[in-house]
């Protein structure tokens, strides 16, 4: 294993029981009527919680979601070397905001050049 990565399972273990150890003080410090501390311990439990329990990132989510390849079921490219969604129609940008629609072919297009096909 590389010395830059990291096997995160004991790590997500540890996050957890310190999660739930600050959670601990966080209750018992707001029931001693100590405010701040409790506040403070209740969310490194939630951030620690959280941490424990998340996926490692963005890496993770754009390896499940294919996000370099922009591919469809069908394996054709929707997207152009820089990773912009192109219409199959029309070969213009899609940008946000725009309604895209798959044809018949299952490829993306703007709503407008479905219409004007049909």
């Amino acid at each position: 294993m590389d010395p830059t990565q990291s096997d995160d399972g004991n790590g997500r273990i540890a996050r957890a029981l310190l999660a739930a150890g600050l959670g601990a003080a966080a209750l018992w410090s707001l029931r001693k009527g100590k405010r701040l501390r409790g506040a403070l311990a209740g969310l490194g439990a939630v951030a620690l919680g959280y941490s424990a329990t998340s996926d490692d990132g963005l890496e993770q989510v754009g390896d499940e979601l294919d996000i370099d390849g922009l591919t469809d079921d069908a394996g054709s490219a929707t997207a152009d070397e820089d990773g912009h969604l192109r219409c199959a129609a029309c070969s213009e940008p899609i940008v946000a905001g725009q309604i895209r629609v798959p044809n018949e072919d299952d490829e993306t297009v703007h709503e407008t050049c479905l219409e004007a096909t049909a």
